[in-house]
């Protein structure tokens, strides 16, 4: 196991340098990031010292480490409009995302489990028809047109005197407490994903039902709910779990569509704002954030993945 986490860790930090040159080229190459653009007006004081401090007068290799050098020590520029470092920006909104993107993804896959191993164990039945039919029902809805209904709907809804979701837009200075604002964003996320989880779940579900080892187990009189939880689910899951670290990874970086519906405060949020703006240093830190988290969490799924299926390591 040890010989795999190593060699995992180090094609994610390959990967990393990989996407950060060509990210680099990108930003650096293809038109210059700190020039003036439309009503965009860079002063040409605050233009040379990002280009001192990211390195345009030096050479290509050069500039290339500068680049590195300051992203993984978290110098990412400047904002233009707020003067605020990138950094600051980011650390004010991650927390947001994760908190959106682990939510969504908990609820999507306690859902999508329960649903997948119910339709595989009873296949063909009534509950299994069911569960298809509104997997295929729900997966014609459009994420936006769902989250966009969910913020019509419910947004501003009181129980018993109580307000459960918050309005929309909100009021200037409204303090609204954390998990009202991240839940209807994260139902919204979560009813798109789980129809995925309990398709693959139900699929893999199915194959492990007919494996080998499961009849033996059975032969060997251990009880059926010990077989399908103990030997099925957990053979079964592998697929889902695989999904689960490309969802979380994909999330962390921001969902621009369900953050703007929702006015959620996350790295999706700022990066529309930013676009909209025209404020490359954003754009730059928010790209490269959401690359390292992608393959980061990718790798830790696959070394837990290894740890539940030992014949993953092997190849």
């Amino acid at each position: 196991m040890l010989k795999f986490v190593v060699r995992r860790s180090a094609l994610a930090v390959l990967a990393i340098v990989v996407v950060m040159f060509v990210l680099h080229i990108g930003v650096f190459y293809l038109g210059d990031p700190f020039a003036s653009e439309d009503e965009k007006v860079v002063p040409p004081k605050v233009r040379d010292a990002l280009r001192a401090k990211f390195g345009l007068d030096e050479p290509f290799h050069v500039r290339f480490l500068i680049y590195l050098k300051n992203l993984f020590t978290g110098d990412l520029g400047i904002d233009f409009d707020q003067r605020r470092p990138v950094a600051d920006m980011l650390a004010a909104t991650v927390p947001n995302s994760l908190l959106l993107a682990v939510l969504a993804i908990a609820i999507s896959t306690v859902i999508g489990v329960v649903a997948g191993v119910v339709a595989a164990v009873w296949r063909d039945s009534f509950i299994d028809t069911l569960i298809t039919t509104g997997a295929v029902v729900l997966m014609c809805i459009p994420l936006f047109v769902l989250a966009t209904a969910l913020r019509r709907q419910l947004t501003g809804l009181e129980l018993f005197g109580t307000e459960i979701f918050p309005s929309l837009p909100r009021r200037f200075g409204e303090d609204v407490p954390r998990y009202k604002e991240v839940l209807l964003p994260a139902i919204s996320l979560a009813a798109a994903d789980l129809v995925f989880v309990a398709r693959l779940m139900r699929t893999s579900m199915l194959e492990v039902l007919g494996a080998d080892y499961l009849r033996t187990a059975r032969a060997k009189g251990i009880s059926e709910r010990r077989v399908l939880f103990k030997h099925g689910v957990r053979n079964a899951i592998i697929p889902v779990v695989n999904h689960m670290g490309i969802a979380v990874g994909i999330l962390m970086g921001g969902t621009v569509i369900v953050e703007t519906i929702f006015q959620y405060n996350g790295v999706g949020f700022l990066f529309l704002r930013a676009i909209l703006a025209n404020n490359r240093p954003i754009i730059m830190g928010v790209t490269a954030y959401a690359a390292i988290v992608f393959i980061v969490v990718i790798a830790l799924v696959d070394m837990l993945s290894a740890y539940l299926d030992p014949r993953i390591r092997l190849n």
